[in-house]
């Protein structure tokens, strides 16, 4: 029996078969595990992942958006990262800070884990925090831009897909 006649085009009535339906009796293409699978498929393609998309491109705008020309807030000054102490595998780093107006000598803090000993690094100091921010303390808005372009990519390939489909049926 051909693929015609088992998708059901031998029948005057019957409507005619997808190319889908004529893929999975030819045997070319494997049925989807349970029912409503290509469904549930179709909405994550074309609805939920879209509106993902749409919400990381938003959230990527608004964080580069906040750290344009942010500057760190704190009491400036130099940190000098004193060695590495470990007990029972657990370690600390730190070091001391001093401000630049001299109104703070030698405050024990927490500096960045990369640092060396006896580093000296130039700081900003939060009262609010017990960790010292390396100037110029720019963020990094590498994960941002990511987020954002891998968003963007997604999005012009459903619309590509759309578009596409669009243009066939109009044909």
């Amino acid at each position: 029996m051909t693929a015609e006649k088992s998708a059901g085009r031998s029948r005057p009535n019957a409507p005619p078969a997808t190319a889908s339906q004529l893929a999975e009796a030819s045997g070319e293409l494997v049925a989807m595990s349970f029912p409503g699978a290509r469904r549930i498929a179709g909405w994550l393609f074309w609805v939920v992942f879209p509106v993902l998309c749409l919400g990381a491109v938003a959230l990527a705008v608004h964080n580069v958006a906040d750290h344009i020309g942010d500057r760190p807030t704190g009491i400036r000054g130099t940190f000098v990262v004193s060695p590495r102490t470990c007990v029972q595998g657990i370690c600390s780093f730190g070091g001391s800070f001093t401000s630049d107006d001299g109104s703070i000598k030698n405050l024990p803090l927490l500096g960045d884990p990369r640092w060396h000993s006896r580093d000296v690094h130039h700081v900003v100091y939060d009262p609010n925090s017990v960790e010292v921010t390396a100037l110029p303390g720019h963020w990094d808005p590498t994960p941002s831009v990511i987020a954002a372009l891998g968003a963007v990519t997604y999005l012009g390939l459903v619309g590509s897909l759309a578009l596409g489909a669009r243009r066939q049926r109009l044909r």
